[in-house]
């Protein structure tokens, strides 16, 4: 595996001295100049809130300017039909991701002088395996995790405490063909049996994609949250 660089990527900043902080997690294939558009979609006022979008460490064969969290093919096996060193490369490359992610955080804790509990980390598809996984890694109370069009990766135990604390919202279009809504059922079944605090849409005639019904319904939930 190739050493990862420190995350870079665009962000949308309105306010000198925000109070919240949105990590904004692409999916595979795309990257943060392609995904920051969205902040300006979220952005209200009352959230005083700055939004981040890095991009994912590599790049996608074939497609320089696709990004990915972690390789879905290690040793050119489809993850979902991987064997014991699959599972395994996969893991150690969905850790590096995730401990460059907790210093582009840190980063920035450091710069306002703020803690994890300000920063909501949303992630679509790929981007939502890693918001959850990054929870989990850095096991700290998050202001929110919002999962779109994404699933929870199969694991033995998710550290529930302190992490379990942070509110959570899962949305899903009920004609995703690339990530199929049984793995909403399975990621509420997850957070359901470990506890956490979250909110579920199933919505009727979307597809992998985030819409302005999407858009709306996480708007709010920040606002809920902030």
């Amino acid at each position: 595996m190739n050493k990862k660089n420190p995350l870079t990527g665009p962000s949308f900043e309105p306010h000198k001295r925000p109070e919240k902080f949105v990590i904004l997690l692409h999916g595979y294939g795309d990257n943060g100049e392609n995904f920051i558009p969205l902040a300006q979609e979220l952005y209200d006022l009352k959230l005083n809130a700055n939004f981040f979008a890095p991009n994912a460490p590599s790049t996608v064969p074939q497609y320089p300017i696709g990004r990915q969290w972690f390789d879905l093919y290690p040793n050119g096996i489809n993850f979902n039909e991987a064997g014991t060193k699959e599972k395994e490369i996969l893991k150690q490359d969905c850790i590096s991701s995730l401990n460059l992610l907790k210093k582009y955080i840190d980063v920035l804790c450091s710069k306002y002088l703020v803690t994890y509990k300000d920063f909501f980390i949303l992630g679509f598809s790929q981007g939502a395996m890693m918001a959850f996984e990054l929870g989990k890694y850095v096991n700290q109370v998050f202001a929110g995790c919002i999962l779109l069009s994404g699933r929870i990766l199969p694991s033995g135990s998710h550290n529930k405490k302190p992490f379990i604390k942070t509110p959570m919202m899962i949305v899903h279009g009920e004609q995703d063909t690339v990530i199929e809504p049984k793995y909403f059922d399975e990621a509420c079944s997850i957070l359901k049996k470990e506890g956490f605090l979250y909110e579920s849409h199933l919505i009727k005639n979307e597809a992998h994609s985030i819409s302005s019904k999407i858009l709306y319904l996480v708007q709010k939930f920040i606002k809920k949250n902030i």
